[in-house]
């Protein structure tokens, strides 16, 4: 297996840990009436149990630990879309530490967005081997 293809199955795997860490560990609660309501945020994240913080620990580490491998690639190659790769990183990021309002109203939501992120990164990832 090359190194893209080895790349590639490690994002899906990653999404895939991503799907049940959000679905099954993490919940959205909504923002008081008092809430001045900026950006179209409508909820925030409940702080997790202690078996959820160490999933999240985990998933962390891991997405932290594939995104330097290819933000390292990018750097190697002077990718045009290194920029693009960082953004989509930290949306992504945002979502697993959980330590921002949200605009989404579901877990679903959060899960397509990490998503949209991912296949923007993969997409970039497997650019650069073109």
């Amino acid at each position: 297996m090359g190194v893209l293809a080895r790349l590639i199955q490690s994002f899906d795997e990653l999404e895939e840990q991503l799907g049940y860490f959000i679905h099954n560990n993490s919940a959205i609660e909504p923002l008081d009436e008092n809430h001045d309501y900026l950006y179209g945020e409508t909820g925030f994240w409940s702080k997790p149990q202690p078996h959820q913080a160490y999933m999240q620990k985990h998933v962390l580490a891991d997405y932290l630990q594939l995104t330097a491998l290819c933000s390292q690639v990018l750097v190697n190659v002077k990718s045009e879309h290194y920029h693009n790769f960082e953004r989509s990183t930290a949306v992504v990021l945002s979502h697993i530490r959980q330590n921002t309002l949200l605009p989404s109203r579901t877990l679903e939501d959060v899960f397509n967005e990490i998503k949209l992120e991912m296949d923007i990164q993969r997409g970039i990832i497997a650019g650069t081997y073109q």
